[in-house]
Protein backbone atom coordinates (compact mmCIF):
# COMPACT_ATOMS: atom_id res chain seq x y z
CA UNK A 1 0.00 0.00 0.00
CA UNK A 2 1.81 2.97 -0.98
CA UNK A 3 1.63 6.02 1.11
CA UNK A 4 1.92 9.88 0.74
CA UNK A 5 1.23 13.02 2.05
CA UNK A 6 -1.22 13.73 4.64
CA UNK A 7 -4.65 15.25 3.75
CA UNK A 8 -5.86 19.19 3.79
CA UNK A 9 -5.09 20.06 7.39
CA UNK A 10 -7.76 21.34 8.32
CA UNK A 11 -9.29 17.68 7.41
CA UNK A 12 -6.68 16.02 10.22
CA UNK A 13 -7.38 16.36 13.43
CA UNK A 14 -6.12 13.04 15.24
CA UNK A 15 -2.53 10.97 14.91
CA UNK A 16 -1.26 10.99 11.65
CA UNK A 17 -0.68 8.57 9.37
CA UNK A 18 -0.01 9.70 5.71
CA UNK A 19 -3.21 9.09 3.26
CA UNK A 20 -2.77 6.65 0.52
CA UNK A 21 -3.54 7.56 -2.97
CA UNK A 22 -2.51 4.66 -4.61
CA UNK A 23 -5.29 2.66 -5.86
CA UNK A 24 -6.37 -0.78 -5.42
CA UNK A 25 -6.26 -2.66 -8.76
CA UNK A 26 -6.89 -6.09 -8.90
CA UNK A 27 -4.75 -8.91 -10.01
CA UNK A 28 -6.26 -12.24 -9.39
CA UNK A 29 -7.29 -14.11 -12.52
CA UNK A 30 -10.93 -15.39 -13.01
CA UNK A 31 -9.88 -18.94 -13.30
CA UNK A 32 -9.02 -18.74 -9.28
CA UNK A 33 -12.41 -17.84 -8.46
CA UNK A 34 -14.37 -20.06 -6.49
CA UNK A 35 -18.28 -19.55 -6.38
CA UNK A 36 -19.96 -22.12 -4.13
CA UNK A 37 -23.16 -23.61 -3.56
CA UNK A 38 -26.37 -22.09 -1.62
CA UNK A 39 -26.41 -23.44 2.52
CA UNK A 40 -30.57 -24.25 3.33
CA UNK A 41 -31.11 -23.85 6.46
CA UNK A 42 -33.17 -27.08 8.14
CA UNK A 43 -35.90 -26.51 10.49
CA UNK A 44 -33.35 -27.70 13.38
CA UNK A 45 -30.65 -24.87 12.31
CA UNK A 46 -31.83 -22.27 15.01
CA UNK A 47 -31.45 -24.82 18.09
CA UNK A 48 -28.13 -23.74 17.99
CA UNK A 49 -27.91 -20.05 18.63
CA UNK A 50 -29.87 -19.54 22.26
CA UNK A 51 -30.07 -16.01 24.31
CA UNK A 52 -29.31 -18.68 27.45
CA UNK A 53 -25.83 -19.24 26.10
CA UNK A 54 -24.92 -15.86 26.80
CA UNK A 55 -22.75 -15.12 30.56
CA UNK A 56 -24.50 -13.38 33.31
CA UNK A 57 -23.66 -12.44 37.10
CA UNK A 58 -25.67 -11.28 39.77
CA UNK A 59 -25.09 -10.91 43.80
CA UNK A 60 -27.51 -9.60 46.93
CA UNK A 61 -26.59 -8.26 49.88
CA UNK A 62 -28.66 -10.62 52.61
CA UNK A 63 -28.54 -10.48 56.04
CA UNK A 64 -25.40 -13.39 56.46
CA UNK A 65 -23.76 -11.42 53.56
CA UNK A 66 -22.98 -10.97 49.72
CA UNK A 67 -24.11 -13.72 47.92
CA UNK A 68 -22.52 -13.99 43.94
CA UNK A 69 -23.62 -16.32 40.93
CA UNK A 70 -22.79 -16.24 37.81
CA UNK A 71 -19.39 -15.41 35.38
CA UNK A 72 -17.37 -13.23 37.93
CA UNK A 73 -15.06 -12.30 35.29
CA UNK A 74 -15.77 -11.77 31.55
CA UNK A 75 -14.18 -10.02 28.12
CA UNK A 76 -16.93 -9.76 25.69
CA UNK A 77 -16.34 -7.99 22.28
CA UNK A 78 -12.42 -6.54 21.41
CA UNK A 79 -11.06 -3.55 22.78
CA UNK A 80 -7.76 -1.91 20.80
CA UNK A 81 -5.74 0.51 22.95
CA UNK A 82 -5.44 4.15 21.64
CA UNK A 83 -2.36 5.89 22.79
CA UNK A 84 -3.41 8.98 25.12
CA UNK A 85 -7.12 7.48 25.17
CA UNK A 86 -8.62 6.78 28.25
CA UNK A 87 -11.35 4.57 26.54
CA UNK A 88 -9.51 2.12 23.80
CA UNK A 89 -11.44 1.89 20.92
CA UNK A 90 -13.43 -1.25 19.75
CA UNK A 91 -16.28 -2.71 20.47
CA UNK A 92 -16.63 -4.35 24.36
CA UNK A 93 -18.09 -5.07 27.48
CA UNK A 94 -15.82 -6.13 30.32
CA UNK A 95 -17.00 -6.78 34.37
CA UNK A 96 -15.03 -8.04 37.27
CA UNK A 97 -15.84 -9.36 40.85
CA UNK A 98 -13.33 -9.09 43.00
CA UNK A 99 -15.70 -11.13 46.05
CA UNK A 100 -17.20 -7.60 47.29
CA UNK A 101 -17.19 -5.28 44.52
CA UNK A 102 -18.65 -5.68 40.52
CA UNK A 103 -17.13 -3.35 38.22
CA UNK A 104 -18.75 -3.11 34.80
CA UNK A 105 -16.84 -1.01 31.81
CA UNK A 106 -18.29 -0.41 27.99
CA UNK A 107 -16.96 1.21 25.27
CA UNK A 108 -17.33 4.50 23.77
CA UNK A 109 -20.57 4.22 21.93
CA UNK A 110 -22.26 1.50 24.38
CA UNK A 111 -22.80 -0.50 21.45
CA UNK A 112 -21.73 -3.75 22.96
CA UNK A 113 -25.49 -4.47 24.83
CA UNK A 114 -25.28 -5.12 28.15
CA UNK A 115 -28.52 -5.08 30.75
CA UNK A 116 -28.53 -4.80 33.95
CA UNK A 117 -31.00 -4.67 36.78
CA UNK A 118 -30.36 -3.14 40.74
CA UNK A 119 -33.63 -3.39 42.66
CA UNK A 120 -34.10 -4.50 46.68
CA UNK A 121 -29.85 -4.52 46.61
CA UNK A 122 -29.58 -6.96 43.84
CA UNK A 123 -27.86 -6.53 40.65
CA UNK A 124 -28.04 -8.45 38.22
CA UNK A 125 -25.78 -7.91 34.82
CA UNK A 126 -25.63 -9.96 31.07
CA UNK A 127 -25.73 -9.20 27.46
CA UNK A 128 -29.06 -11.28 27.38
CA UNK A 129 -31.89 -9.54 28.81
CA UNK A 130 -33.07 -13.05 29.72
CA UNK A 131 -31.14 -13.66 32.21
CA UNK A 132 -31.56 -10.16 33.63
CA UNK A 133 -35.56 -10.76 33.94
CA UNK A 134 -34.11 -14.14 36.38
CA UNK A 135 -33.86 -11.44 39.07
CA UNK A 136 -36.91 -11.00 41.81
CA UNK A 137 -37.99 -7.94 40.96
CA UNK A 138 -40.88 -6.17 39.24
CA UNK A 139 -41.31 -6.69 35.96
CA UNK A 140 -43.46 -3.62 35.18
CA UNK A 141 -43.98 -2.22 31.33
CA UNK A 142 -41.99 0.78 30.30
CA UNK A 143 -44.70 2.69 28.79
CA UNK A 144 -43.02 5.56 27.12
CA UNK A 145 -40.37 3.60 25.92
CA UNK A 146 -43.18 0.65 24.25
CA UNK A 147 -44.92 3.82 22.70
CA UNK A 148 -42.13 4.53 20.61
CA UNK A 149 -41.07 0.97 20.25
CA UNK A 150 -44.16 -0.40 18.88
CA UNK A 151 -44.20 2.63 16.23
CA UNK A 152 -40.47 2.58 15.40
CA UNK A 153 -38.99 -0.89 15.77
CA UNK A 154 -36.41 0.42 18.62
CA UNK A 155 -36.01 1.77 21.56
CA UNK A 156 -34.16 5.04 22.76
CA UNK A 157 -31.87 6.46 24.99
CA UNK A 158 -31.33 3.00 27.37
CA UNK A 159 -35.08 2.50 27.26
CA UNK A 160 -36.17 -1.66 27.70
CA UNK A 161 -39.27 -2.91 27.91
CA UNK A 162 -38.92 -2.91 31.80
CA UNK A 163 -38.91 -0.53 33.80
CA UNK A 164 -36.16 -2.03 35.82
CA UNK A 165 -34.15 -3.15 33.21
CA UNK A 166 -31.67 -0.89 31.33
CA UNK A 167 -29.38 -1.08 28.80
CA UNK A 168 -25.70 0.49 30.03
CA UNK A 169 -25.04 3.55 29.32
CA UNK A 170 -21.98 4.70 26.59
CA UNK A 171 -18.95 5.01 27.97
CA UNK A 172 -20.05 4.29 31.27
CA UNK A 173 -18.43 2.25 34.58
CA UNK A 174 -20.99 0.61 36.67
CA UNK A 175 -20.07 -0.20 40.12
CA UNK A 176 -21.71 -2.47 42.97
CA UNK A 177 -21.12 -3.08 46.29
CA UNK A 178 -22.87 -3.60 49.19
CA UNK A 179 -25.92 -3.82 47.91
CA UNK A 180 -26.10 -0.28 45.98
CA UNK A 181 -25.24 0.20 42.53
CA UNK A 182 -23.93 3.42 41.10
CA UNK A 183 -23.53 4.67 36.86
CA UNK A 184 -20.91 7.14 36.01
CA UNK A 185 -21.24 8.25 32.27
CA UNK A 186 -18.34 9.00 30.35
CA UNK A 187 -18.18 12.02 27.70
CA UNK A 188 -19.79 11.20 24.79
CA UNK A 189 -17.82 12.02 21.87
CA UNK A 190 -17.51 16.25 21.10
CA UNK A 191 -15.99 16.16 17.14
CA UNK A 192 -15.94 19.07 15.49
CA UNK A 193 -17.74 20.63 12.44
CA UNK A 194 -15.62 19.56 9.76
CA UNK A 195 -15.66 22.60 7.47
CA UNK A 196 -14.65 21.84 3.89
CA UNK A 197 -15.56 21.19 0.47
CA UNK A 198 -16.74 17.97 -0.96
CA UNK A 199 -13.34 17.13 -2.78
CA UNK A 200 -11.84 17.22 0.82
CA UNK A 201 -14.30 15.48 2.40
CA UNK A 202 -14.13 12.57 0.37
CA UNK A 203 -9.77 12.81 0.72
CA UNK A 204 -10.52 13.01 4.46
CA UNK A 205 -13.20 9.97 4.10
CA UNK A 206 -10.12 7.80 2.38
CA UNK A 207 -7.21 8.89 4.80
CA UNK A 208 -9.09 7.72 7.83
CA UNK A 209 -10.63 4.23 6.23
CA UNK A 210 -7.91 3.34 5.09
CA UNK A 211 -6.66 3.50 8.87
CA UNK A 212 -9.41 2.13 10.43
CA UNK A 213 -8.73 -0.97 8.48
CA UNK A 214 -5.19 -0.60 9.27
CA UNK A 215 -5.80 -0.42 12.93
CA UNK A 216 -8.32 -4.07 12.46
CA UNK A 217 -6.20 -6.46 10.24
CA UNK A 218 -7.32 -9.64 10.67
CA UNK A 219 -5.99 -13.06 12.92
CA UNK A 220 -3.64 -14.96 11.31
CA UNK A 221 -6.74 -17.77 11.49
CA UNK A 222 -8.63 -15.89 8.83
CA UNK A 223 -11.70 -14.22 8.41
CA UNK A 224 -15.21 -14.08 6.64
CA UNK A 225 -17.21 -11.43 5.20
CA UNK A 226 -20.79 -11.04 5.12
CA UNK A 227 -20.88 -9.52 1.50
CA UNK A 228 -24.08 -7.62 0.41
CA UNK A 229 -25.02 -5.37 -3.08
CA UNK A 230 -24.23 -2.23 -1.16
CA UNK A 231 -21.82 0.08 -0.46
CA UNK A 232 -20.45 -0.60 3.12
CA UNK A 233 -19.60 -4.22 2.75
CA UNK A 234 -17.78 -3.75 -0.23
CA UNK A 235 -15.96 -0.64 0.95
CA UNK A 236 -14.43 -2.84 3.71
CA UNK A 237 -13.75 -5.84 1.18
CA UNK A 238 -11.55 -3.01 -1.27
CA UNK A 239 -9.40 -1.81 1.41
CA UNK A 240 -8.79 -5.03 3.08
CA UNK A 241 -7.61 -6.30 -0.53
CA UNK A 242 -5.81 -3.62 -0.97
CA UNK A 243 -3.69 -4.21 2.34
CA UNK A 244 -3.28 -8.02 1.26
CA UNK A 245 -5.82 -9.56 3.43
CA UNK A 246 -8.51 -12.14 1.81
CA UNK A 247 -11.14 -13.56 3.12
CA UNK A 248 -11.76 -17.42 3.75
CA UNK A 249 -15.02 -16.91 1.93
CA UNK A 250 -17.85 -14.44 1.47
CA UNK A 251 -21.46 -15.00 2.23
CA UNK A 252 -24.34 -13.33 1.32
CA UNK A 253 -28.05 -13.94 2.51
CA UNK A 254 -30.85 -14.52 0.01
CA UNK A 255 -33.76 -12.59 0.95
CA UNK A 256 -37.14 -13.27 2.11
CA UNK A 257 -39.81 -13.56 -0.98
CA UNK A 258 -41.34 -11.17 -2.61
CA UNK A 259 -37.50 -9.48 -3.14
CA UNK A 260 -35.51 -11.56 -5.90
CA UNK A 261 -32.25 -12.31 -5.45
CA UNK A 262 -30.51 -9.40 -7.22
CA UNK A 263 -28.04 -8.79 -3.81
CA UNK A 264 -26.86 -12.49 -3.82
CA UNK A 265 -26.12 -11.99 -7.68
CA UNK A 266 -24.80 -8.40 -7.31
CA UNK A 267 -22.58 -10.04 -4.35
CA UNK A 268 -21.17 -13.17 -6.51
CA UNK A 269 -20.11 -10.75 -9.19
CA UNK A 270 -17.76 -9.34 -7.09
CA UNK A 271 -16.50 -11.97 -5.48
CA UNK A 272 -16.15 -13.93 -9.00
CA UNK A 273 -14.18 -10.21 -10.56
CA UNK A 274 -11.78 -10.95 -7.41
CA UNK A 275 -11.26 -14.42 -7.64
CA UNK A 276 -13.26 -15.06 -3.92
CA UNK A 277 -15.20 -18.26 -2.45
CA UNK A 278 -18.51 -16.94 -2.23
CA UNK A 279 -21.11 -18.76 -0.61
CA UNK A 280 -25.17 -18.25 -0.69
CA UNK A 281 -27.38 -19.09 2.09
CA UNK A 282 -31.06 -19.51 2.47
CA UNK A 283 -33.39 -17.89 5.17
CA UNK A 284 -35.14 -20.50 7.42
CA UNK A 285 -38.16 -22.68 6.18
CA UNK A 286 -40.21 -21.02 8.97
CA UNK A 287 -40.98 -17.27 8.63
CA UNK A 288 -42.86 -18.12 12.31
CA UNK A 289 -39.86 -19.90 14.01
CA UNK A 290 -37.44 -17.43 12.60
CA UNK A 291 -38.79 -14.15 14.28
CA UNK A 292 -39.37 -15.94 17.70
CA UNK A 293 -35.64 -16.77 17.70
CA UNK A 294 -34.99 -12.99 16.47
CA UNK A 295 -36.96 -11.59 19.26
CA UNK A 296 -34.92 -13.89 21.95
CA UNK A 297 -31.66 -13.08 20.50
CA UNK A 298 -32.52 -9.83 20.22
CA UNK A 299 -33.80 -9.64 23.65
CA UNK A 300 -37.03 -8.02 22.83
CA UNK A 301 -35.11 -4.80 22.01
CA UNK A 302 -35.50 -4.35 18.26
CA UNK A 303 -37.14 -4.71 14.85
CA UNK A 304 -36.97 -8.25 12.79
CA UNK A 305 -33.41 -8.82 11.96
CA UNK A 306 -34.60 -12.64 11.18
CA UNK A 307 -33.14 -12.04 7.72
CA UNK A 308 -29.38 -12.17 9.35
CA UNK A 309 -30.31 -16.19 11.26
CA UNK A 310 -28.91 -17.47 7.96
CA UNK A 311 -25.85 -16.02 8.41
CA UNK A 312 -25.39 -16.79 12.04
CA UNK A 313 -26.01 -20.82 11.48
CA UNK A 314 -23.68 -20.71 8.42
CA UNK A 315 -21.21 -19.00 10.29
CA UNK A 316 -21.39 -20.82 13.46
CA UNK A 317 -21.02 -24.36 11.30
CA UNK A 318 -18.13 -22.85 9.70
CA UNK A 319 -15.99 -21.94 12.87
CA UNK A 320 -15.88 -18.32 12.19
CA UNK A 321 -13.85 -16.60 14.54
CA UNK A 322 -13.49 -13.34 13.13
CA UNK A 323 -16.00 -11.47 10.62
CA UNK A 324 -16.10 -7.63 9.57
CA UNK A 325 -19.70 -5.59 10.00
CA UNK A 326 -20.69 -2.14 7.80
CA UNK A 327 -21.96 -1.07 11.12
CA UNK A 328 -22.92 2.33 10.74
CA UNK A 329 -21.43 3.29 7.40
CA UNK A 330 -24.68 4.12 6.06
CA UNK A 331 -25.89 6.65 8.42
CA UNK A 332 -22.29 8.57 8.85
CA UNK A 333 -21.25 8.42 5.30
CA UNK A 334 -25.05 7.63 3.07
CA UNK A 335 -27.34 9.46 4.07
CA UNK A 336 -29.76 7.21 5.73
CA UNK A 337 -32.97 8.74 6.32
CA UNK A 338 -31.53 12.38 6.13
CA UNK A 339 -33.86 14.41 4.16
CA UNK A 340 -33.94 18.38 3.47
CA UNK A 341 -36.97 19.37 5.41
CA UNK A 342 -35.97 16.97 8.52
CA UNK A 343 -32.94 18.91 8.62
CA UNK A 344 -34.44 21.99 8.83
CA UNK A 345 -36.58 20.72 11.63
CA UNK A 346 -33.56 19.86 13.69
CA UNK A 347 -31.55 22.89 12.98
CA UNK A 348 -34.48 24.75 14.12
CA UNK A 349 -34.83 22.89 17.08
CA UNK A 350 -38.76 21.97 16.14
CA UNK A 351 -37.63 18.41 18.14
CA UNK A 352 -41.68 17.80 18.35
CA UNK A 353 -42.35 18.41 14.81
CA UNK A 354 -39.45 16.56 13.86
CA UNK A 355 -40.59 13.40 16.49
CA UNK A 356 -44.17 13.65 14.56
CA UNK A 357 -42.20 12.61 10.97
CA UNK A 358 -40.00 10.54 12.31
CA UNK A 359 -43.04 8.07 13.75
CA UNK A 360 -44.82 6.01 11.54
CA UNK A 361 -47.76 7.57 10.05
CA UNK A 362 -51.58 6.63 11.26
CA UNK A 363 -51.82 3.10 9.85
CA UNK A 364 -49.79 2.15 12.62
CA UNK A 365 -51.76 3.53 15.34
CA UNK A 366 -54.74 1.69 13.45
CA UNK A 367 -53.19 -1.46 13.70
CA UNK A 368 -52.03 -1.26 17.56
CA UNK A 369 -55.62 0.15 18.01
CA UNK A 370 -56.95 -3.24 16.34
CA UNK A 371 -54.69 -5.97 17.60
CA UNK A 372 -53.81 -4.71 21.10
CA UNK A 373 -56.15 -5.02 24.18
CA UNK A 374 -57.11 -1.18 25.12
CA UNK A 375 -55.69 -1.10 28.52
CA UNK A 376 -52.12 -1.24 26.49
CA UNK A 377 -53.46 1.34 23.74
CA UNK A 378 -54.54 3.74 25.88
CA UNK A 379 -51.69 3.69 28.06
CA UNK A 380 -49.27 4.16 25.26
CA UNK A 381 -50.97 6.69 23.14
CA UNK A 382 -48.94 8.52 19.96
CA UNK A 383 -48.80 11.45 21.71
CA UNK A 384 -46.83 9.68 24.53
CA UNK A 385 -44.08 8.50 21.75
CA UNK A 386 -43.75 11.58 20.17
CA UNK A 387 -42.95 13.15 23.91
CA UNK A 388 -40.22 10.48 24.66
CA UNK A 389 -38.78 10.77 21.10
CA UNK A 390 -38.67 14.61 21.19
CA UNK A 391 -36.64 14.47 24.48
CA UNK A 392 -34.19 12.46 23.22
CA UNK A 393 -33.78 14.16 19.80
CA UNK A 394 -33.70 17.47 22.04
CA UNK A 395 -30.23 15.83 23.52
CA UNK A 396 -28.85 15.91 20.29
CA UNK A 397 -29.53 19.92 19.53
CA UNK A 398 -25.64 20.41 20.34
CA UNK A 399 -24.00 18.34 17.83
CA UNK A 400 -22.29 19.62 15.24
CA UNK A 401 -24.86 17.20 12.49
CA UNK A 402 -27.60 16.90 15.08
CA UNK A 403 -30.06 14.56 13.11
CA UNK A 404 -27.24 12.16 12.31
CA UNK A 405 -26.03 12.18 15.83
CA UNK A 406 -29.96 11.12 17.22
CA UNK A 407 -29.93 8.64 14.68
CA UNK A 408 -26.62 6.84 14.85
CA UNK A 409 -27.31 6.73 18.86
CA UNK A 410 -30.71 5.44 18.97
CA UNK A 411 -31.61 3.31 15.77
CA UNK A 412 -27.85 2.51 14.86
CA UNK A 413 -26.84 1.52 18.59
CA UNK A 414 -30.31 0.56 19.98
CA UNK A 415 -31.39 -1.39 17.24
CA UNK A 416 -28.81 -2.45 14.14
CA UNK A 417 -26.10 -3.10 16.50
CA UNK A 418 -28.00 -6.08 17.85
CA UNK A 419 -27.13 -7.94 14.59
CA UNK A 420 -23.44 -8.30 14.98
CA UNK A 421 -23.51 -8.34 18.79
CA UNK A 422 -26.37 -10.03 20.05
CA UNK A 423 -27.14 -12.23 16.75
CA UNK A 424 -23.66 -12.76 15.56
CA UNK A 425 -22.62 -13.26 19.69
CA UNK A 426 -21.14 -16.35 18.70
CA UNK A 427 -18.34 -14.93 16.32
CA UNK A 428 -15.26 -14.09 19.12
CA UNK A 429 -14.35 -10.69 17.24
CA UNK A 430 -16.55 -8.38 15.18
CA UNK A 431 -14.70 -5.44 13.50
CA UNK A 432 -16.69 -2.04 13.14
CA UNK A 433 -14.52 -0.10 11.41
CA UNK A 434 -16.61 2.59 10.80
CA UNK A 435 -16.67 2.98 14.45
CA UNK A 436 -13.01 3.70 14.60
CA UNK A 437 -13.23 6.78 16.66
CA UNK A 438 -10.96 8.88 14.53
CA UNK A 439 -13.08 8.06 11.31
CA UNK A 440 -16.39 8.39 13.35
CA UNK A 441 -15.43 12.04 14.91
CA UNK A 442 -14.58 12.49 11.26
CA UNK A 443 -17.72 11.12 9.38
CA UNK A 444 -20.26 12.78 12.07
CA UNK A 445 -18.93 15.99 11.77
CA UNK A 446 -19.36 16.34 8.54
CA UNK A 447 -21.76 18.67 6.42
CA UNK A 448 -24.92 16.30 6.03
CA UNK A 449 -25.89 17.56 3.24
CA UNK A 450 -22.68 15.59 1.37
CA UNK A 451 -23.93 12.17 2.39
CA UNK A 452 -27.23 12.50 0.49
CA UNK A 453 -28.00 9.90 -1.87
CA UNK A 454 -24.56 7.89 -1.38
CA UNK A 455 -22.97 10.65 -2.76
CA UNK A 456 -20.43 10.66 -0.96
CA UNK A 457 -19.77 7.38 -0.22
CA UNK A 458 -19.79 6.63 -3.86
CA UNK A 459 -17.12 8.92 -4.73
CA UNK A 460 -14.75 7.45 -1.94
CA UNK A 461 -15.09 3.86 -3.44
CA UNK A 462 -14.68 5.25 -7.20
CA UNK A 463 -11.96 7.21 -6.49
CA UNK A 464 -10.15 5.02 -4.15
CA UNK A 465 -10.62 1.79 -6.11
CA UNK A 466 -11.64 2.75 -10.11
CA UNK A 467 -10.65 -0.34 -11.42
CA UNK A 468 -13.55 -1.75 -9.77
CA UNK A 469 -15.75 1.20 -10.35
CA UNK A 470 -17.61 -0.68 -13.18
CA UNK A 471 -19.12 -3.61 -10.38
CA UNK A 472 -22.97 -2.00 -10.24
CA UNK A 473 -24.91 -1.84 -6.78
CA UNK A 474 -27.91 -3.57 -6.07
CA UNK A 475 -31.28 -2.08 -6.54
CA UNK A 476 -33.34 -1.19 -2.78
CA UNK A 477 -36.05 -2.39 -3.90
CA UNK A 478 -35.34 -5.69 -6.26
CA UNK A 479 -37.02 -7.57 -8.39
CA UNK A 480 -40.01 -9.81 -7.22
CA UNK A 481 -39.68 -13.75 -6.64
CA UNK A 482 -41.97 -15.91 -7.97
CA UNK A 483 -45.99 -15.93 -6.63
CA UNK A 484 -45.59 -19.40 -5.92
CA UNK A 485 -42.47 -19.12 -3.34
CA UNK A 486 -44.18 -16.15 -1.65
CA UNK A 487 -47.56 -18.20 -1.19
CA UNK A 488 -45.73 -20.85 -0.11
CA UNK A 489 -44.03 -19.48 2.85
CA UNK A 490 -45.90 -16.94 3.80
CA UNK A 491 -48.93 -19.57 3.86
CA UNK A 492 -47.10 -21.77 5.98
CA UNK A 493 -46.00 -18.62 8.48
CA UNK A 494 -49.34 -18.80 9.10
CA UNK A 495 -49.75 -21.91 10.10
CA UNK A 496 -46.91 -21.89 12.21
CA UNK A 497 -48.46 -18.88 14.11
CA UNK A 498 -52.25 -20.28 14.73
CA UNK A 499 -50.11 -23.61 15.73
CA UNK A 500 -48.32 -21.68 18.23
CA UNK A 501 -51.38 -20.18 19.48
CA UNK A 502 -53.06 -23.68 20.08
CA UNK A 503 -49.61 -24.80 22.28
CA UNK A 504 -49.23 -21.91 24.17
CA UNK A 505 -53.19 -21.12 25.73
CA UNK A 506 -51.96 -18.72 27.81
CA UNK A 507 -50.92 -16.84 25.04
CA UNK A 508 -54.60 -17.04 23.75
CA UNK A 509 -55.65 -15.59 26.72
CA UNK A 510 -53.17 -12.87 26.28
CA UNK A 511 -53.53 -9.60 28.25
CA UNK A 512 -52.14 -7.40 25.87
CA UNK A 513 -52.66 -8.48 22.24
CA UNK A 514 -55.95 -9.29 20.75
CA UNK A 515 -55.40 -12.88 20.38
CA UNK A 516 -58.96 -13.37 18.38
CA UNK A 517 -58.01 -10.41 16.49
CA UNK A 518 -54.52 -12.17 15.52
CA UNK A 519 -56.04 -15.55 14.77
CA UNK A 520 -58.40 -13.87 12.34
CA UNK A 521 -55.36 -12.23 10.58
CA UNK A 522 -53.43 -15.18 9.92
CA UNK A 523 -56.86 -16.73 8.61
CA UNK A 524 -57.38 -14.38 6.30
CA UNK A 525 -53.70 -14.42 5.14
CA UNK A 526 -53.96 -18.74 4.90
CA UNK A 527 -57.11 -17.76 2.82
CA UNK A 528 -55.93 -15.37 0.89
CA UNK A 529 -55.04 -16.37 -3.14
CA UNK A 530 -51.82 -14.33 -2.91
CA UNK A 531 -50.53 -14.38 0.26
CA UNK A 532 -48.38 -11.62 1.46
CA UNK A 533 -45.44 -10.89 3.90
CA UNK A 534 -47.21 -10.48 7.29
CA UNK A 535 -45.94 -7.45 8.13
CA UNK A 536 -47.92 -7.61 11.59
CA UNK A 537 -46.66 -10.83 12.90
CA UNK A 538 -43.05 -9.67 14.53
CA UNK A 539 -44.75 -6.72 16.35
CA UNK A 540 -47.54 -9.98 17.73
CA UNK A 541 -45.04 -12.06 18.83
CA UNK A 542 -43.19 -9.57 20.09
CA UNK A 543 -45.86 -8.52 22.23
CA UNK A 544 -46.59 -12.03 23.54
CA UNK A 545 -42.86 -13.00 24.36
CA UNK A 546 -42.71 -9.45 26.74
CA UNK A 547 -46.34 -10.37 28.53
CA UNK A 548 -44.51 -13.87 28.94
CA UNK A 549 -41.41 -12.58 30.34
CA UNK A 550 -43.25 -10.40 32.62
CA UNK A 551 -45.13 -13.18 34.32
CA UNK A 552 -42.13 -15.51 34.65
CA UNK A 553 -40.82 -16.31 37.90
CA UNK A 554 -37.33 -15.90 38.86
Amino acid sequence: MALSSAPPANLITSRGMPARTSVYTPSIPASNTRVCGRSTMTPSSLDQLSPRARPWFAARKTPAGIEAEGTARCRLGHAIPCDGDATPDGIFVHWDWDGSRLTVTNDRYGIYPLFYSDHGGAVRISPSIFHVLDGDFPKALNLPALAVFMRLGHFVGEDTPYEHVHMLPPNSRLTWTEGRATVEHGPRPAPKRQAGTFDQAVEGYRHYFARAIARRAPPEAGFDLALSGGRDSRHILFELLAQGHRPARTVTVRPYPPLDHEDHRTAQRIARELGLEHHGVDHHPSHHAALLKDIELTSMCSGSHAWLLPLATHLKEHGTTCIYDGLAGDVLSGGLQISHDRLQLIREGRTTELARALLPNATRDRFLDACFRKPLTTAIPRALAVERLATELERHLEQPSPLVSAIFWNRTRRGIALLPFSVLAHVDTVYCPYLDHDLFDFLIGLDPEHTLDNRLHDEVIRRSYPELAHLPYAGSAGGQASPRACDHYYRRAARDAIAHLLRHPRAAASRLVRTERFAAMLLRDMASPRARRPWHLHALLHALCVERSMEAKP
